[in-house]
């Protein structure tokens, strides 16, 4: 019979069609499935396929719109590699079935096999690259020496040697690791490529060059394996070595990543994963290479030797609804390349928290980095993280309504919420974000006290910021700080309890830097909570303070009731004046419409939430602005409020200010 062409095309259509209209659903089981059954047969989830390495060999015969399935509560061992690209309306779909606890996507062995090699210290065989140790579901540190803080360094060549006067050459470290605390926003990693009485030389690696009087210490090898935990990994002969002490080790579960990346996409688009579980990466649970649209809902990321999410010119990226905790170098990361992206209602906890397995240079120990134009980063909770909670930048990029707590942990001279601009970005917006606790780390940073921990942080050679609605509290140096930028909004902030409330600090320490120059800072609270904090700071290297911008209609307290604007010479102490409110007014010509409010009686509560919270109050209250509450207080979404007891009979009263100039 000869068939008509017609017919055949028509045929083709409808076979087309159909599949378009319904999309196949696959379903993966560890414990039930087998990857012997055919395509159809794992289209019924009573017989799905069983692993990663068969949703890899078939993943370029997904079409859009197609459905990957993982049973619910069960182990999937592997490293998803994506090859197939949804579409922008039928995207892949990867989640979940059945009951119970997200799949896992899992890349830990377990080291089994355990032999003493010397006291304290045994090894197993590792076929793995041996980046993490996990003992009993615990990051362990690598061994180290010294167990803890820093060696110091009394001076450096270029990027390439330390000197330490106190180091012998009794111990070789060449082959080891050397950690380099190079300032204070810096931890870099290098290897030891040679070593004299007193000497270190390594590889460079990052460019930042030491610090004279600064810290470092030593990992990656045996000879540092003496307290419980500690490991070392040898990749010439594939063993991992772990300091047991007198305990036995075969009563411990310890595992190690036997795969970088737990998912791979590079240059494929239209992929969803949703309600999946992926723990124990070595390097980047999700990697990210010039993708387009993908798409991270309620997912839980565990326990990475690098960052959760790495991202590198991959626009319109939706991650969202996810767990993210235990990231050795950072939460999320997205290049200036992620464009219009969205990070909205997510928890990144513990981030960069231990010293030495962050990545190097200055971007790292992160909880959020994000430098694409259109960025939204939004209603995510930031717990515990080594350096800025979040650093982010791009044209029109917004930061709003985070909660961000407990940050510069390992290293400082960072904030809350950082940015620093080294190309020219427009109209960023920092919007009603609670940000608490910003702690600073000085170990390893020379002779400072110091703890330099900023709420939120606008750095050199920044402009364009509208700083709006949030809150900062508790953190060890300033509240909001202003450093050689300029056309900066700060309005309707409130500042409570830090180091010092406002700081305007002009250095122009970099040829390249600007000068702080058309701010305005308006309608803000800065209330001090101690008599040692100052409500506000401003230095420069000239005489320009006038020209820093506006200052106006700000309500400011402090029980001495000094505000500090400070200039200091070059060659000479620094000259410190002191003014109080109007004086101020009458020499700077500042703040002429604001008030001091006279009161030791503050009440200071916060609402870190998207619901209206209501505390009961035991007393009767006026805020700021002299509204009365009586018997509780409605505090509304991402907002906080100052509470001045009545019986107190607040007086709206002058402040003192201090300034600083520095002539050149």
């Amino acid at each position: 019979m000869k068939l008509n062409p017609l017919r055949l095309i028509l045929v083709a259509f409808i076979l087309f069609t159909y599949h378009i209209a319904y999309p196949a659903t696959y379903y993966f089981s560890a414990t039930n499935g087998n990857d012997s059954y055919s395509s159809i047969q794992a289209r019924n989830p009573l017989t799905p396929w069983k692993s990663i390495d068969k949703l890899n060999s078939y993943f370029k015969y997904l079409n859009s719109g197609d459905s990957v399935l993982f049973k619910r509560s069960e182990k999937f061992f592997g490293s998803i590699i994506v090859s197939k690209s949804g579409a922008v309306f039928a995207p892949i779909y990867i989640g979940a079935y059945g009951k119970g606890d997200k799949p896992e996507i899992n890349t830990l062995a377990t080291l089994k096999n355990w032999k003493q090699v010397k006291t304290g210290v045994y090894e197993s065989d590792c076929s793995t690259e041996g980046i993490t140790l996990i003992l009993n579901g615990i990051q362990q540190r690598i061994g180290r020496y010294p167990n803890a803080g820093y060696l110091s360094y009394e001076s450096h060549v270029n990027n390439s040697s330390i000197t330490d006067d106190q180091l012998t050459a009794s111990t070789n470290w060449v082959g080891a690791e050397l950690v380099v605390r190079k300032n204070r926003w810096i931890i870099d990693r290098s290897t030891i490529t040679g070593q004299t009485e007193g000497s270190i030389t390594y590889a460079p690696g990052n460019n930042a060059v030491p610090t004279n009087g600064y810290g470092y210490f030593i990992q990656k090898d045996i000879k540092t394996l003496d307290q419980f935990g500690e490991w070392y990994f040898d990749a010439t002969r594939h063993k991992m070595m772990v300091f047991f002490g007198a305990y036995n080790p075969n009563r411990y579960q310890v595992q190690t990543s036997f795969a970088n990346n737990l998912v791979t996409i590079k240059n494929y688009h239209y992929i969803t994963f949703d309600n999946i579980s992926f723990v124990g990466a070595g390097s980047c649970a999700i990697s990210l290479i010039q993708c387009r649209k993908i798409t991270l809902s309620n997912c839980n990321i565990d326990l990475t030797g690098a960052e959760a999410v790495l991202a590198s010119y991959s626009p319109f990226l939706n991650i969202s609804n996810c767990t993210i905790n235990h990231s050795l170098s950072g939460g999320i990361n997205l290049d200036v390349g992620c464009t219009n992206a969205s990070v909205l209602k997510n928890l990144i906890k513990n981030t960069g928290l231990i010293p030495g397995l962050g990545k190097s240079g200055s971007g790292t120990y992160e909880g959020i980095t994000a430098f694409g134009d259109n960025t939204m980063i939004e209603k995510n909770i930031i717990d515990s993280t080594g350096y800025n909670g979040i650093y982010f930048g791009g044209n029109t990029s917004v930061a709003k309504n985070n909660y961000i707590t407990y940050f510069c942990l390992t290293k400082d001279d960072g904030a809350g919420i950082y940015v620093g601009d080294w190309s020219k970005t427009v109209n960023k917006k920092i919007l009603g974000n609670i940000i608490l606790h910003g702690i600073g780390n000085n170990a390893g940073a020379g002779k400072t006290k110091s703890m330099q921990a900023e709420g939120i942080y606008i750095d050199d050679n920044t402009e364009s910021v509208t700083i709006s609605d949030n809150t900062v509290s508790l953190c060890a140096d300033n509240g909001i700080k202003i450093h050689n930028a300029k056309d900066i909004n700060i309005y309707n902030n409130i500042a409570f309890n830090n180091g010092v409330q406002l700081r305007l600090e002009q250095d122009h320490y970099l040829t390249t830097s600007s000068y702080i120059r058309n701010n305005n800072i308006v309608n803000n609270t800065f209330f001090s909570g101690t008599s040692q904090q100052a409500t506000a700071k401003f230095s420069t290297h000239q005489d320009d303070m006038n020209s820093f911008g506006q200052l106006d209609s700000n309500f400011y307290n402090r029980p001495k009731n000094e505000i500090s604007n400070t200039t200091a010479p070059r060659l000479k102490n620094g000259i410190n004046t002191i003014y109080n409110l109007p004086n101020w007014k009458t020499i700077n010509g500042k703040d002429q419409f604001s008030v001091e409010l006279a009161t030791d009686s503050i009440r200071f509560e916060y609402n870190a939430t998207d619901q209206i919270k209501t505390i009961a109050l035991n007393q009767n209250y006026q805020d700021i602005h002299r509204n009365t509450y009586v018997k509780q207080v409605n505090i509304k979404p991402y907002s906080s409020v100052i509470l001045i007891a009545t019986v107190a009979k607040p007086k709206y009263a002058s402040s003192s200010f201090t300034t600083t100039n520095q002539h050149y």
